[in-house]
């Protein structure tokens, strides 16, 4: 199974954020802060429910929204 996109909506750092997939090889490419890493983190709580960074949830949510 191949992830081919992702919506993201308040978590961490991301506002809102869009990531369409290349079924060959993918590149996550800026700044630092920008939320590369934490666009990864947002696929392992796709997968296993629970970010790898942090163990409670409501902790990932960005701060002022629900």
């Amino acid at each position: 199974m191949f992830l081919q996109s992702i919506s993201i909506l308040n978590y961490k750092n991301l506002v809102q954020q869009e990531c369409h997939f290349d079924v060959k090889i993918n590149c996550f490419v800026g700044k630092n802060g920008v939320g590369k890493t934490n666009v990864l983190d947002a696929i392992y709580h796709l997968a296993y429910g629970k970010s790898y960074f942090n163990p409670l949830s409501s902790q990932n949510i960005l701060h002022g929204t629900d």
